[in-house]
């Protein structure tokens, strides 16, 4: 018969607990350092991160005291009124043709960006130039593209279309192109001998984008939500630059209030289409009548029917005065007797 055992000791030891309290004692600074080092790795990658800013508006989608008299026409005549249903709205703020019609009136088809020691600002305003780039390379769509200020006559590209990175120089205010792009460049600040080492010392960037991603970028950045119990719709939109955000938003609700006013015009026009179209239906049947009452009226011969009605409608008064007096002639004969 085997003899019982003994009780087991614990998961984590006395002993153990000593051991690991000689190592961290001995090598306390580089816990130390350790805990620095992430520190500092933590900020700079918070740092690096890029902001994003937040921007909403409201829509209101139907003013029940302004449109209901035209709800009531539009009941009448079997129309269904779109801007009952929110979830069409929705699709329709959210839409590709509506967010590519916005962007046509924006110029956000080039970022610019600033290059510091440890991040890359994105920017909007103040630019000190602007770039007009049709892009011939695809490849260069959605790449960065460096720029530095040579001298107040000339800057410099450099770019990476895929194979390595390339560097080309071009004079400002003018129109250069090449087998990748056609460019032109026009500085926006007074760029001259006294202040070319301010902006010589700064890197610049631009990126040139492609139509349909920037659609289907701020669609995924678009939310609307309709606020309960209301007919509002709120749009909300984030971007890294807080006015770019505020500028989409107010062109987005434009070109959507111009889209709305243009489906009640095109279904006035078409109702007032239809309205000619029933008036035409309507004057051919009268045309028909009247032609019909012309042949009846030859066929009996009847030359002015309004002469011949009025002759007919004095000898009827004529016979109704005789019958009247017939009538008293024979209430006297009567009463004689």
């Amino acid at each position: 018969m085997a003899a019982p055992t003994g009780p087991k000791g614990g998961i984590i030891e006395v002993n153990d607990l000593r051991t690991i309290g000689r190592i961290v004692s001995k090598n306390w600074y580089l816990v130390a350092i350790a805990l620095v080092l992430s520190a500092v790795l933590s900020y700079l990658y918070a740092y690096k991160i890029p902001d994003v800013y937040g921007a909403s508006t409201q829509i209101l989608l139907k003013d029940q005291t302004a449109y209901d008299y035209q709800s009531q026409m539009y009941r009448n005549i079997g129309y269904v009124s779109a801007y009952g249903d929110i979830v069409n709205q929705k699709r329709v703020l959210t839409s590709y043709d509506l967010i590519d019609r916005t962007l046509d009136k924006l110029d956000f088809q080039v970022s610019y960006f600033i290059i510091g020691r440890f991040k890359t600002s994105q920017i909007y305003s103040n630019l000190p130039f602007t770039v007009d780039m049709q892009v011939l390379n695809t490849k260069l769509y959605e790449r960065p593209i460096d720029l530095h200020i040579i001298d107040p006559a000339t800057y410099s590209v450099s770019y990476d279309a895929g194979e390595g990175v390339v560097t080309k120089r071009f004079p400002f205010h003018k129109d250069v192109a090449d087998a990748d792009f056609t460019l032109r460049i026009t500085p926006n600040a007074d760029i001259s001998a006294a202040t070319i080492g301010r902006y010589a010392a700064t890197d610049y960037r631009f990126i040139r984008h492609a139509r349909e991603r920037q659609v289907s970028k701020y669609a995924r950045a678009l939310t609307v939500e309709d606020i309960p119990y209301t007919s509002i719709l709120q749009i909300a939109v984030e971007d890294e630059v807080a006015d770019r955000a505020k500028l989409f938003l107010d062109t987005l609700s434009s070109e959507y209030i111009k889209y709305t006013l243009q489906g009640d015009i095109d279904i006035n026009e078409n109702t007032l289409k239809y309205i000619d179209k029933q008036l035409d239906e309507v004057s051919g049947i009268l045309g028909q009548y009247e032609d019909d009452l012309q042949r009846y009226l030859r066929s009996k011969d009847i030359l002015d029917l309004n002469k011949e009605s009025s002759m007919y409608f004095n000898q009827l008064v004529d016979l109704d005065v005789q019958k009247r007096r017939f009538q008293l002639m024979i209430e006297s004969v009567d009463n004689l007797r």
